[in-house]
């Protein structure tokens, strides 16, 4: 089968596409505007795009409980703050990732519905998640607005990642991690592991 673009519009192409770019990893974001009130987000539209400085994008759309300027409460908050925590999702929070990523009203926190705890950061104002084994800390460069999605580029500032976790040479124990990611609308564990010379 050949879908060219005059095709698209009769055709689902954004399913084949978030069903063909797989697995995707996925940010947890947690955020903190002027209200207070703490927020946390999933989004798998995420990468790492730079080494020197550590640069993330994560691509925020637009959403059916929408904020100020029609934004997700995610961009508003980092509209406003100027940062964001990035918290990796493990298999042993899958659940509350899940919870987080309902709709809730303005004025309620997802840590609160999820059973989550917010921890103060070292460098940012929006807070961490305690429970998650990874979080990155991070100041964000701007917000370009492609199609209609939001591109948040954020650098990283500081580092958080459990003594679990952490292998020496400044390495990640997979087993420990255990990460999730987003196939298509459904979700997958990453742990099937294979090198570079059994390929």
């Amino acid at each position: 089968m050949i879908i060219e673009k005059s095709d698209f519009p009769n055709r689902q192409i954004v399913k084949l596409v978030k069903g063909t770019v797989v697995p995707r990893p996925i940010a947890w974001v947690s955020s903190i505007g002027k209200s207070g009130i703490p927020n946390l987000a999933p989004y798998s539209y995420f990468q790492v795009i730079s080494s020197d400085p550590i640069m993330f994008i994560i691509s925020i759309g637009q959403g059916v409980n929408v904020g100020k300027d029609g934004d997700k409460d995610t961009l508003v908050n980092i509209k406003e703050t100027g940062d964001f925590v990035i918290n990796m999702v493990s298999a042993s929070l899958a659940p509350q990732m899940q919870k987080s990523s309902l709709i809730f009203p303005k004025d309620v926190s997802e840590f609160d519905e999820a059973g989550l705890t917010p921890s103060k950061s070292q460098l940012v104002t929006a807070p961490r998640v305690e429970e998650a084994l990874i979080s990155m800390e991070c100041k964000l460069n701007r917000v370009m607005e492609l199609g209609n999605f939001n591109q948040v580029i954020g650098e990283l500032v500081c580092y958080h990642i459990h003594d679990d976790v952490y292998m020496e040479g400044d390495k990640v124990n997979y087993e420990k991690y255990d990460p999730v990611g987003r196939m298509a609308a459904n979700y997958t564990y990453v742990r099937d592991l294979f090198f570079p010379e059994e390929i």
